[in-house]
């Protein structure tokens, strides 16, 4: 089975969230590459800095984090280069299920789809739908 993009960047302050998000979309054959981050400030910097490589395709963002949370990062998330914006979709990946924070995160344009953890089956095959129709 083919994976279904190259780059992926998963941001969560929780290891154990981190490990299961990570194993699950290793068993999906989801991306050639996964990139971690705890922090949304690193993830940030590593996306204003990429010298020359290539932006991730698929961002999952978690919302609530400490220092920066996952709104903070959608709105700087819109000031990065251009070649990662213009690239980049995003997928709230959240414990929260509030209909306001939902309504939020799909202000922000390059998101594509919110999805209340844990991640299922169920979220990778509509994710996949939704990236083909792009």
């Amino acid at each position: 089975m083919a994976r279904l993009v190259d780059k992926t960047l998963l941001i969560d302050d929780s290891d154990i969230d981190l490990f299961i998000q990570r194993r699950f979309l290793e068993v999906y054959n989801f991306s050639n590459q996964l990139v971690l981050y705890k922090s949304a400030n690193e993830a940030l910097d590593w996306l204003k800095n990429m010298n020359g490589e290539p932006a991730p395709d698929i961002i999952f963002l978690d919302l609530n984090m400490p220092e920066t949370d996952g709104f903070s990062f959608l709105k700087t998330f819109m000031d990065l280069p251009e070649k990662v914006t213009s690239k980049s979709r995003i997928v709230v990946l959240t414990s929260s299920n509030n209909m306001k924070d939902r309504d939020l995160v799909f202000e922000n344009k390059n998101v594509i789809q919110y999805i209340t953890k844990p991640l299922k089956q169920t979220d990778i095959e509509d994710l996949k739908k939704l990236i083909n129709q792009n």
